[in-house]
């Protein structure tokens, strides 16, 4: 028996739940929490550049974490991701994925596969990543969702390399699943 059918065949007790979390308990009485969450996109938007040795800028959005954190100064901390957001309903993750680089940019893509993971082991949100080359390409209007999250959040352009250093997953698996489909191709 493989650990996925042991896990089907095991007993869960939901003691609580609600539309973001669920509390369960084992038939051995363990309790655990499991973040339920919709399946999420991360777009690598590329440009080429002449200025830094590999070759290629990443767009990186600085945006606040979905939760409040106040520094010192009574601002929100931004950290560095790709483009990210959920996918909604009816939508395809690619679909998602050109829908969010709209939103947050202004560019209009055509995006590629660079696979996908599941974001956390106490959640069943699997992110799809995706990239994109946007050079040459002028960025439309950002339409942005409204949101006071999204009002402060930012896009810089970094080399490539950047990514390695981030502490959001998305952007560690990325820069080595870019390196491999932009150098090793």
């Amino acid at each position: 028996m493989g650990v996925g059918e042991a896990c089907k065949m095991s007993h869960v007790k939901i003691l609580f739940s609600t539309q973001w979390i669920a509390v369960k308990e084992t038939a051995k009485g363990y309790h655990y929490l499991e973040r339920k969450g919709r399946d999420s996109i991360a777009v690598f938007l590329l440009r080429k550049s002449d200025a830094n040795q590999a070759g290629y800028e990443v767009l990186i959005r600085q945006q606040p974490l979905c939760l409040d954190n106040p520094g010192a100064d009574e601002e929100l901390k931004l950290y560095p991701c790709p483009i990210t957001g959920g996918i909604d309903a009816g939508e395809t993750p690619e679909e998602a994925a050109v829908r969010e680089v709209r939103e947050e940019s202004g560019f209009s893509v055509q995006v590629l596969p660079l696979g996908r993971y599941i974001v956390g082991t106490q959640t069943n949100e699997i992110c799809h990543l995706y990239y994109a080359d946007v050079t040459e390409q002028q960025p439309g209007l950002a339409e942005q969702d409204g949101s006071y999250f999204e009002s402060i959040s930012r896009n810089e352009w970094h080399p490539l390399s950047y990514l390695g250093q981030c502490d959001y997953g998305a952007c560690q698996i990325g820069y080595f699943r870019l390196r491999e489909a932009l150098f090793n191709a």
